[in-house]
C-alpha cells in the first residue's frame, strides 16, 4: 500500500508535466526510476494510465479517473513538505537537553538559560542526571557528557576541561594511616560513582611522575553531588569537580588529599545525533555553548 502511494504521487507529477522526464526532474528522481514506478503502478492496477508516442503522453480513460485521487495525494505531500521546509529553524517549539546533574549550579546552566531568553517561544526540557541518557530512546537533541566517549554514530564537540581533586574531611583523615603516596589510597574507603571506572591517574605537579591506582569503593552513588555529601559526612574519599568543593576548601571543611599529586581534568563534550540540521535550533545551541567556553581559552 505504501508503495502504491508513492506511485500515485509520481503518476500525478507525470500527468502534471505530460512527460516522464519532466516529472522526474520535478521530483528529483531519475527518469528510469520514475518510468519503473509508473510501470509498477500500471501492473498493480492492471490497466494502462497513459497513451504514449515519441512526442507526447495523454491520459487514458482509466488514467483520467485515477488522476483526482493522485492529485489529492500529491497536493497533500507537497503542502506538508513545503510547510516543513519553510518553517524557520528557530520556530521549533521543543528542545530536549541532557546534562550531568553536577552542572546544575554551573556556568553551563547559565549559558543554556541565556540561550532560552533569546528564543522565548522555545520550550526547553532539561534532564539533569549524572548517568548517561540514551539519546535515541529519550529523544534527546543535545547531551553534555563527561569523560571518554564510546565509539558511536553520534557527533561530538569538546567544550571545556573539568578539573577535580581527591578530597576528604580532616576528621576522616585523622582516623587513617598517614598518606604519603598515591598507592596509600588503594585500600582506603572510597565513595564510588556507578557510571565511572574505579581508577584514577595522578601526576606529580613537580616531577611529572604518573601513577595509576585502582580501588574498590564501599559505597556507590550515581550522582557526583551525592558522593561529595558523603565525603562531608566523613564517609570516605571522592574526586569531585573543583568548582563544587572550592567554598568548603576555603573554610577548611574538606582538604585535598596528596595536594602535590594532580588528577588529570576530565574532558566535557556536547554530543548529538548526526542527522540534526546545521541550520536548526539544536545546532544554534551547540554553537552558543562552544563559543561561550572556547572564547575563554583563546
Amino acid at each position: 500500500m505504501i508503495e502504491d502511494i508513492r506511485y500515485l504521487i509520481i503518476f500525478a507529477k507525470i500527468a502534471e508535466f505530460g512527460s516522464i522526464s519532466k516529472g522526474a526532474k520535478a521530483l528529483g528522481l531519475s527518469t528510469a526510476t520514475v518510468s519503473l514506478h509508473l510501470a509498477k503502478l500500471e501492473k498493480n492496477l492492471e490497466c494502462a494510465l497513459f497513451y504514449r508516442n515519441t512526442r507526447k503522453m495523454t491520459l487514458t480513460h482509466d488514467g483520467q479517473k485515477l488522476l483526482d485521487t493522485a492529485q489529492v495525494m500529491l497536493a497533500t505531500y507537497e503542502s506538508g513538505i513545503s510547510d516543513f521546509k519553510q518553517r524557520s529553524i528557530l520556530r521549533k517549539t521543543q528542545l530536549h537537553i541532557s546534562i550531568p546533574a553536577v552542572f546544575i549550579h554551573s556556568e553551563l546552566m547559565q549559558c543554556i538559560t541565556t540561550f532560552c531568553e533569546v528564543y522565548q517561544d522555545l520550550t526547553v526540557h532539561i534532564t539533569c542526571d549524572d548517568s548517561r541518557t540514551d539519546l535515541i530512546a529519550e529523544n534527546v537533541d543535545i547531551a553534555v557528557r563527561i569523560g571518554e566517549l564510546p565509539d558511536s554514530s553520534f557527533k561530538a564537540r569538546y567544550l571545556f576541561p573539568l578539573a577535580r581533586s581527591i578530597v576528604a574531611t580532616p576528621e576522616f583523615l585523622n582516623q587513617q594511616h598517614v598518606i604519603t603516596h598515591p598507592k596509600d589510597l588503594i585500600q582506603m574507603k572510597w565513595i564510588g560513582l556507578s557510571m565511572r571506572k574505579n581508577k584514577r591517574i595522578l601526576r606529580h605537579q613537580h616531577t611529572g611522575e604518573e601513577i595509576e591506582i585502582s580501588y574498590q569503593p564501599y559505597i556507590y552513588v550515581n550522582n557526583v553531588e551525592a558522593s561529595y555529601e558523603l565525603v562531608k559526612l566523613n564517609a570516605g574519599l571522592a574526586a569531585p569537580p573543583d568548582d563544587l568543593i572550592q567554598a568548603d576548601l576555603e573554610q577548611g571543611k574538606v582538604v585535598k588529599v596528596l595536594p602535590a599529586w594532580i588528577l588529570e581534568p576530565l574532558r566535557v563534550y556536547a554530543v548529538w545525533p548526526a542527522n540534526i540540521p546545521m541550520n536548526g535550533i539544536a545546532y544554534a545551541l551547540l554553537e552558543r555553548l562552544y563559543q561561550s567556553f572556547n572564547a575563554k581559552r583563546v
